[in-house]
């Protein structure tokens, strides 16, 4: 199968599995915010984001490198799957030591407990669903995401409308369905054959936390880029505040969820032993189409901004939708990036991962910090808008010393202007903006039109 091929039919499966998954649980919104206050959601989502924080801190980011050398034909895949499993171990022992510390914390006073569930079941989780990746069960790991999603659904309903329990069933339902998942991918790929003691080596440990441990720091900033502002908008205007913020991050995450999608795809072929004048090209290719398919999807969800919020929330959190359109343009970017860290992968420079990412991180903290006293949200929205472009900037420049991808300007520069455009159209709701909107919309299809095009006869070509 020629690689084009094989991406689109290995992003296909991931899709079924991801989108459907993440667009279910992204149609649980009016339920959330109907059961939970604004307050309710506002606590929630600080803990949640607060385990997302500690779950790469507490495996080493392990995970990351059991997809990385799972993948890799010369390794010993018991000795990849019991150094994730150990270190995840070890990692919680020493969580569950430090935890009284924790507990302190105002907003985690009484929730620890449910934070080291979550923590656990998640990193569980994570080494074994990446294993089976890995191993090239594309099936089994699609499978996987759509029994996640329907148990997630199932718990948050039982938990919070049969049983109201409140942030402790959203909470509870989330470790809940990593538990069963995790136990049904473990029986199903007879993963038991592979942990193996005997297997270990110090060379594979090694190499493995080698290129973990720095993805975990960038995670860290990323966090910072993505959560910091949710701590100060809480801080300096209120958890209510929230709340709403972290509902209008709920419709860009569409794009994240399609680059996902992805992502988990492309780590496969962009692995593949290749010439590098081949994998130049490939990689330059599709860059092209991600790059046009990000646009695309991003000026749509701009233009539904409105409406999808409207449909998707109670009416006390109408006023997110605001800080949607400057939020899908930060995402936009943050997607266009995290294509470029996939060389590092392949180059095993996962330090420059964490250079990249720490840069935005800094301007991150560096705009919220002087922007929201100034213009409250909307200065955190725009704020992640600027450290996702300076990511990619930087990753863009960097990049070209290991691989030399080809990007047209042009193309970028006249798709971000016309995003932004429809951003201020949008926001300032200008007299007739749908029609506006629209026609930037049709503008962005214009422009990448001919690249879509020639993916979509590649990716149906027999030949390679």
């Amino acid at each position: 199968m020629n690689p084009y091929k094989n991406l689109v039919s290995n992003t296909f499966l991931f899709g079924i599995s991801t989108f459907g998954a993440r667009f279910l649980t992204f149609l649980l919104t009016p339920f959330y915010t109907r059961v939970l206050s604004s307050t309710e959601y506002g606590i929630t989502d600080l803990l949640i984001q607060t385990g997302n924080l500690i779950i790469p801190i507490a495996s080493v980011g392990i995970a990351n490198g059991v997809i990385r050398y799972g993948l890799e034909r010369s390794t010993n895949k018991n000795s990849v799957f019991t150094i994730g499993l150990l270190t995840t171990i070890a990692g919680f022992i020493l969580l569950l030591l430090v935890s009284p510390v924790l507990d302190n914390i105002p907003f985690l006073s009484g929730y620890m407990w449910l934070i080291l569930f979550y923590v656990l079941a998640a990193n569980i989780h994570s080494v074994c669903n990446q294993f089976v990746r890995s191993m090239g069960h594309v099936r089994l790991f699609a499978l996987d995401g759509v029994l996640r999603t329907v148990l997630t659904i199932l718990f948050n309903i039982l938990l919070l409308a049969v049983f109201p329990m409140g942030v402790t069933g959203y909470v509870l339902a989330n470790v809940l369905a990593d538990g069963i998942t995790t136990a049904f991918v473990f029986i199903r790929a007879k993963q038991w054959r592979y942990f193996r003691l005997s297997a270990l080596t110090r060379k594979d440990a090694g190499q493995m936390l080698q290129y973990s441990a720095p993805l975990v720091p960038s995670t860290l900033c990323s966090w910072i880029i993505n959560i910091s502002d949710r701590y100060l908008i809480a801080l300096l205007i209120g958890n209510a505040a929230t709340g709403i913020y972290a509902v209008s991050n709920k419709v860009p995450n569409i794009l994240m969820t399609v680059a996902g999608i992805f992502t988990s795809a492309w780590q496969i072929s962009a692995l593949a032993d290749q010439l590098r004048s081949e994998k130049e090209r490939f990689f330059s290719n599709v860059y092209a189409v991600y790059s046009a398919i990000a646009f695309m999807t991003a000026s749509g969800v701009i233009l539904t901004a409105q409406l999808s919020t409207d449909l998707l929330a109670a009416p006390a959190y109408y006023e997110a939708w605001r800080y949607v359109p400057i939020l899908t343009l930060a995402t936009t970017f943050a997607c266009l990036g995290s294509f470029l860290s996939s060389i590092y992968m392949v180059e095993q420079r996962s330090a420059a991962t964490l250079a990249t990412t720490m840069i935005g991180a800094v301007c991150n903290l560096a705009g919220n910090f002087f922007l929201i006293p100034l213009w409250g949200t909307m200065g955190a929205a725009i704020s992640t808008l600027l450290s996702y472009i300076l990511i990619f900037v930087v990753r863009a420049i960097h990049t070209q010393t290991m691989l030399r991808v080809r990007y047209n300007s042009f193309k970028l520069l006249i798709s971000a202007l016309i995003l932004g455009i429809q951003c201020i159209l949008v926001e300032k709701d200008i007299p007739l903006w749908p029609v506006f909107s629209s026609i930037c919309l049709l503008l962005i299809c214009l422009v990448h039109f001919k690249v879509i095009m020639s993916a979509l006869r590649k990716s149906l070509c027999s030949k390679k």
